[in-house]
């Protein structure tokens, strides 16, 4: 099923949290702040469909209430314990609550969250300390070449609040669910300086900038292969290094054992269990430790992620292709390099970061300068909001769940209790905050939605689509059923990409007009999408794809004519001119009046004559004549300029 990437968050932001209405979580501390919303989910580190985990704000959870996630639900044992004064804190994941009572045990408390679109930052106190979890996955559109790395950062920093020094070690592990979460999939793993296994002395005081990765991988693997959306092929890393620490240790080993000689002896042993076995049998663990000896303030990094060097398997004149990233064309293609230029490109990485993300913001706070948008305090307001320019039927009303409400319909504020205006809106935030809230996360799912790869070199076939040393982009469609560039989610995702790199459109749509221009799909009208299961962009040789044909051939004359005119690329149209009049000409025949088909709201089943794809294949003709008249095909214009135009007026 299609799913809306740029807008799912209109939705999800309005469960915002009512600041007027004290929370609290299962460990009995207060709900943290949320600026500048709460939303149901929170990105930590989201950079690809394998690299994709966030945190979940149901039933008022926190980091250390409901841990870390797959993007499908499943638990990613990520831990994260604080060590003060030989009492540990544990502020990330529940890891402890399976460890038998111990005095010196406690939950750090979830002061504030805060996003953007490039951070998740967790502001936490731990007795005498606030800790902030700062999660960075970088949305950088314009470098592709560090867009295509699929590692994302957490550093983790402390500082003492009485001004006092105190005893500090900070404490992560990651567990074998990150690479598979079946108990029968046996994994192997070890631990690397650089790019050399280790199994001695942890203690690199003398080399603080020295890399060390755990490095997991499934003992058999299955390329191109997904269960439950895990990859079954390819490496999961974990890495940091000892910087600012006195002292730096390392251990891999059973949960509840490693857990317990921790938080008992405040100590790692340098060991790596050679016990390889499944994710849920004696649960393994890869965790270190960062001694900070007595200390005001201290800090660590971290990365973390999912790395394949085959990410893509491509139909082609040439056969079935695979495809590597396009990390592999700027940093080689050794995993080990690829991890140690990440690690240390964090400071360049914030720096491209910060300017994306204050670019976003001005553009967000310039539109409103100018059209301001109101806000509605959760309080009982005296006297209550003017609802001007709502029906009093539209005014107060009874919702599917049978909870009554009042909206405003000149703007979208919608509140379900009448009486003292608490509910769905976002409360007490400015429409601009509301908007500037779900761009910065869309953007972050977008993002983390495709991977970029290295162009195959291909000697037959039309090759006008495949450009050497330029990327293709094959986006996965999330949260549904796992197609390869879907058509209908590339479209939603249109606004990004042309807000962002519009080139970045164009690598999307090639991978696309390849397949089609070559022959592999029989039918006159544009494919649903270039494969049925992500990574495998193997398209649709029979022609027996989601039938889509007015919605999709629409879609795609849409972007074509979108990216034309963010760029200037005349090329692009007239090597795909013929595509696109054949495409039109579907549109032509069929889209007034649409048989029976598929829209991309497709879990409304196939119907007859839906007037919102009459009027998307309406569109599609208008920007065909746009097409046409861009690569100087003037006959072409006035045809389907007239025809537009018709359809239109009968339409209405």
């Amino acid at each position: 099923m299609a799913r809306v990437l740029l807008f799912a968050f209109l939705v999800l932001t309005a469960w915002a949290q009512d600041p007027y209405t004290q929370n609290y979580d299962s460990n009995r501390h207060k709900d943290p702040s949320y600026s500048p919303v709460r939303p149901p989910a929170i990105p930590l580190a989201v950079r690809s469909p394998y690299t994709s985990i966030w945190t979940s704000t149901a039933n008022n959870g926190t980091l250390n209430t409901n841990g870390a996630m797959f993007w499908p639900g499943n638990a990613a044992g990520w831990e994260g314990i604080i060590v003060v004064d030989q009492v540990a804190y544990e502020y990330l994941g529940t890891g402890l609550q399976s460890l038998p009572p111990l005095k010196n045990i406690k939950a750090a408390s979830q002061l504030a969250v805060s996003f953007d679109s490039q951070y998740s930052n967790f502001t936490i106190r731990a007795g005498p300390v606030d800790l902030v979890a700062s999660f960075f996955s970088p949305v950088i559109p314009q470098d592709l070449c560090r867009t295509s790395v699929p590692l994302s950062y957490l550093e983790v920093s402390f500082r003492s609040t009485d001004n006092q020094a105190h005893d500090v070690q900070l404490y992560s592990d990651v567990n074998a669910g990150w690479i598979s979460p079946e108990t029968n999939t046996t994994v192997v793993w070890n631990l690397f300086e650089g790019a050399s296994a280790v199994n001695g002395s942890g203690n690199a005081t003398g080399h603080p900038s020295a890399v060390y990765s755990w490095v997991l991988t499934q003992e058999t693997q299955y390329e191109f292969g997904e269960q439950a959306d895990f990859p079954q092929w390819g490496n999961f890393t974990y890495s940091s290094s000892p910087g600012q620490a006195q002292n730096f240790s390392f251990q891999s080993g059973y949960s509840i054992d490693l857990r317990y000689n921790y938080v008992t002896s405040f100590g790692l042993t340098d060991i790596v269990d050679s016990g390889y076995r499944g994710a849920q049998s004696k649960e393994p663990i890869f965790a270190f430790v960062h001694g900070f000896g007595s200390a005001t303030s201290g800090s660590t990094l971290y990365t973390i992620g999912t790395v394949q060097q085959n990410v893509i398997r491509f139909l082609t004149s040439d056969g079935l292709v695979p495809l590597q990233p396009w990390w592999t064309e700027c940093y080689g293609d050794s995993l080990f390099d690829l991890i140690e230029f990440h690690y240390n490109d964090f400071a360049t990485s914030q720096a491209k970061g910060a300017d994306f993300e204050a670019q976003l913001k001005a553009d967000v706070q310039a539109y409103y300068s100018t059209t301001p948008g109101p806000i509605y305090s959760n309080s009982t307001p005296s006297p209550p909001p003017s609802y001007a320019n709502a029906s009093g039927e539209e005014e107060y009303g009874i919702n599917q769940y049978g909870q009554a409400y009042i909206f405003d319909s000149s703007n979208g504020y919608g509140f379900l209790d009448p009486n003292n205006f608490s509910g769905i809106a976002v409360p007490d935030v400015s429409e601009a905050e509301s908007y500037y809230a779900i761009v910065a996360l869309s953007a972050r799912q977008v993002m983390g939605a495709y991977v970029l790869t290295v162009p195959p070199n291909l000697h037959y076939g039309n090759l006008s689509s495949i450009v050497p040393g330029e990327p293709l982009l094959f986006q996965k469609e999330i949260s549904s059923d796992g197609n390869v560039n879907t058509v209908d989610v590339v479209f939603p995702a249109l606004p990004f990409y042309l807000y962002a790199n519009p080139q970045m459109l164009k690598l999307v749509l090639n991978p696309l007009l390849y397949n089609q221009e070559n022959g592999f799909y029989p039918n006159g009208y544009s494919m649903h999408d270039l494969g049925t299961h992500f990574p495998n962009a193997t398209g649709h040789v029979e022609g027996n794809d989601e039938y889509m044909p007015v919605e999709e051939s629409g879609n795609m004359l849409l972007m074509a004519y979108a990216y034309f005119k963010f760029t200037g690329d005349a090329a692009f149209l007239s090597q795909n001119y013929a595509k696109f009049r054949q495409w039109a000409s579907y549109v032509t025949q069929y889209s007034l009046i649409p048989e029976a088909q598929l829209s991309t709201d497709d879990f409304a089943g196939t119907l007859a004559n839906q007037t919102n794809l009459a009027i998307k294949g309406i569109v599609g003709l208008k920007a065909m004549s746009l097409i046409s008249e861009a690569v100087g095909d003037a006959s072409a214009v006035a045809n389907y300029s007239a025809t537009a135009s018709a359809y239109y007026t009968r339409w209405e």
